[in-house]
């Protein structure tokens, strides 16, 4: 009789261990809409993007997953290059993405994997956080999908943020260097960077307005044959918005309009020209 106690004390300790132990739990999911819009593009008109996103948590862990497709949408036919005739919605693109990142206190480090038509990606994004000052830089591999294409070694990140009260300041830098003998017109390199200034504008207990003005400066594209290619000194301004419906629910709102002023150097000229994207989107955290 004595080992029918002992054998419920076994079960509490081992029921109590199982139910203290770590899981995978869900912390946040949402939805994102899009529309963009280029100028100059008239066979192609405005692009719709529709964003899936799920983020979850085990211990130090966190993973978020993206899925978004894209769909052209134009109300006038247009010709691709092999003369077929295009018109409405028509799928052109898909993207998934997974992101896992372990946290070291005040660093972080993480493995993203990025999946869509053309190229898939990976990188190992890094971060830092000290005081007034962050960071975060991920340098990887792009495949390329495309006939002739070539595979490239990338990075991107904004490697220096400084915060000053509601307003930070961040330098963005990204750099693709394609491998392989680029020829002739072929980008053999690209390489971009950015002043991006962003912050508060108006903010209260449920509702935050933001802004953010981006300048893009030193762009270098060097092509096979030597030459420097097209560079873009684009200005780039964002505002957003954010409500709390409750206090799991956000919705969320922004606009983005790209100013795009070309400087050529070695290739034929191309005409200055404007992106706008506007989009709308919820988040419900657990």
């Amino acid at each position: 009789m004595k080992r029918i106690p002992l054998l419920l004390a076994a079960l509490g300790v081992v029921s109590a261990a199982a139910y203290a132990a770590p899981e995978l739990r869900v912390t946040s999911i949402g939805q994102t809409l899009a529309v963009e819009n280029t100028s100059g593009a008239q066979n192609i008109g405005e692009a719709v993007q529709f964003v899936n996103k799920l983020g979850l948590a085990y211990e130090d862990w966190t993973f978020n997953f993206l899925a978004r497709k894209t769909w052209s949408a134009s109300t006038n036919e247009w010709k691709d290059t092999n003369n077929k005739v295009h018109k409405g919605f028509e799928s052109t693109n898909h993207r998934m993405e997974i992101v896992a990142t372990r946290s070291f206190g005040d660093y972080s480090a993480a493995l993203k994997w990025r999946a869509q038509k053309d190229y898939d990606r990976l990188q190992v994004p890094v971060s830092y956080k000290f005081g007034m000052f962050s960071g975060n830089i991920a340098p990887g591999y792009q495949f390329n999908n495309t006939t002739g294409g070539q595979d490239a070694f990338f990075m991107d990140g904004e490697p220096l943020q400084v915060k000053l009260g509601p307003v930070q300041l961040a330098y963005f830098l990204e750099y693709v260097k394609y491998t392989g003998d680029a020829k002739g017109t072929d980008t053999a390199h690209d390489y971009k960077n950015q002043i991006r200034l962003r912050g508060t504008l108006y903010s209260t207990e449920d509702y935050r307005i933001g802004a953010e003005y981006r300048y893009q400066f030193l762009h270098d594209v060097e092509l096979g044959n030597g030459k420097q290619g097209v560079e873009n000194n684009r200005h780039i301004a964002i505002l957003n918005a954010a409500y709390n419906l409750t206090e799991n629910l956000t919705i969320d709102g922004y606009y983005q309009y790209e100013f795009n002023k070309y400087d050529e150097h070695d290739v034929a000229p191309k005409a200055d020209d404007y992106y706008g994207e506007l989009g709308f989107g919820w988040t419900y955290k657990f």
